[in-house]
Parts: structure tokens; sequence; C-alpha cells
């Protein structure tokens, strides 16, 4: 049972934690769609860069989001509203967790280190490999081009979670 101050708690967190989670998917998503081989390499090494930095800073946030929003509810007395959210947000969650690892593994593949913005990089593990580097790349987009459908999906229903408890 949920103390009055765990329930006092518990509301802002979520909802902050939600909009963090949530903001860091489409800021990442936007950063990764301005990675365009047309705007010329500088521009296009740039908005790599740009996208790997927040990448590795949004990571442990979105970490949370999902941990937070798939333990922190009780399924005793779940709908089924609250059963289609949970497996959109584990689609979610299944989604994010692919693209936190194939990150890195699309950068560590090309040869190089992953940079977080000019903090510190971490050293590639694999060295080059382009065969692996444009599987891993090409799996990497596609997953994130569902992104936004699942974030539309989540939202809707976090909001239609928020509205029916009221």
């Amino acid at each position: 049972m949920k103390t009055a101050s765990a329930i006092s708690f518990a509301a802002p967190f979520s909802l902050a934690v939600f909009i963090a989670g949530l903001g860091g998917l489409i800021w990442l998503y936007l950063n990764g769609a301005a990675i365009d081989p047309d705007a010329g390499r500088e521009a296009m090494i740039a908005a790599i860069w740009n996208h790997v930095g927040w990448g590795a800073v949004t990571a442990p946030v979105l970490l949370v989001y999902i941990g937070w929003r798939l333990f922190a509810g009780s399924s005793a007395s779940a709908t089924i509203a609250d059963k289609v959210s949970i497996a959109v947000l584990a689609a979610l969650a299944a989604a994010v967790v692919f693209l936190v690892v194939t990150g890195p593994i699309t950068v560590w593949t090309y040869g190089t280190g992953l940079k977080v913005f000019d903090w510190f990089s971490i050293p590639s593990p694999t060295g080059k490999a382009p065969a692996l580097h444009s599987l891993v790349e090409q799996a990497h987009v596609f997953v994130a081009h569902c992104i936004p459908w699942l974030i539309a999906a989540e939202a809707l229903l976090f909001a239609a979670s928020r509205v029916g408890k009221r």
C-alpha cells in the first residue's frame, strides 16, 4: 500500500520523468533526422556527433523513464487500456534499448571512439567492421523511424490514463 507521501511524490515525479523521457526521445529523433549526407561532409559529421553526444546524455533519462513506467504501477486491477499501454510501453522500451545498444555499436564499427561532445571519448572495442557497420546502422535507422509512432501512442495513452484517474 502506498503512503500519502509516496503518492504525493509519485505523480509529479512520474510526470517529470515522462516529459524528460519523451522530450529526450523527440530531441534525439530530430537530431538524427538532421544527419543529411547532401549537406556536405563537415555538416553531416557535425550532425552525427551532435546526435551521438545527446544520445549518451539522454540514454540514462530514457532508461529511468522506462523503468519507472514499467515498475511504478500495480497490474492487479489493470484494465484493457492499461494492458494496451503496457504493451506500447514495452515496444517503446524495446526500441529505446535497441537504439541505446546499436548507437554506440554503429559508431564503434565505423572504427572511431564514441565521443560525448568534447567531454570524453569511449574507445572502440571492435575496430573497423564495414559490413557490420552497415547492417547495424540500417537497423538503427529503421527502428528510429518507428519511435515517433510509439511516442504518439504512448503520449495518448499516458494522457488518457491521467484523464481517466480524475
